[in-house]
């Protein structure tokens, strides 16, 4: 399928995707790279993680990712459907569950979604991870740095930003 010919379905793809988004863009990562790269060839698995990686290492919302897939994907008209298409839904029903919530935080039914939605979160985060991991190129390098990474990260209170500042450096060094 071509992309610009068929904007109007990947803007509805990614509305759905926006609405179960629980916990943040982070979490429906695994279809988006199924959607992109399984199901219509559009990138490489490896291009894919090489995308959310920039998008990630960029200033500015998490999200940017889908602006940067929607460009590459379909040009401008594909970054501004995406972009639309992920804010516009959810901003929606955030605004719906922040007031609902606020009038009646207390209320069974509150309390069982807010319990209720935190494993699923972590699950689709870790899912994240693991599409993401499998993105990489194999090389034991990279999934060594992937390691030390989480290690430093989860054991350390050094600032992100030494990290990639070292990753970059690493990939401008060829040494992964």
């Amino acid at each position: 399928m071509n992309a610009q010919d068929n904007l109007l379905e990947m803007f509805w793809h990614f509305t759905l995707l926006s609405l179960v988004a629980v916990g943040g863009l982070n979490s429906v990562i695994p279809d988006i790279q199924r959607y992109v790269v399984e199901e219509n060839a559009w990138l490489t698995a490896a291009q894919f993680g090489e995308v959310y990686a920039l998008s990630q290492a960029t200033p500015g919302p998490n999200v940017m990712v889908i602006t940067m897939l929607g460009a590459i994907i379909a040009g401008w008209t594909g970054a501004l459907a995406l972009t639309i298409a992920l804010f516009l839904p959810g901003t929606i029903m955030t605004s719906i569950m922040i007031h609902l919530n606020t009038r009646n935080p207390d209320t069974i039914f509150a309390l069982a979604v807010r319990r209720g939605l935190a494993p699923v979160v972590i699950g689709l985060m870790l899912s994240t991870c693991w599409v993401m991991l499998n993105s990489l190129s194999g090389d034991w390098r990279i999934v060594v740095m992937t390691g030390v990474t989480s290690l430093v990260v989860l054991r350390s209170r050094l600032n992100p930003l030494w990290l990639l500042g070292a990753g970059a450096a690493a990939g401008m060094l060829d040494m992964v």
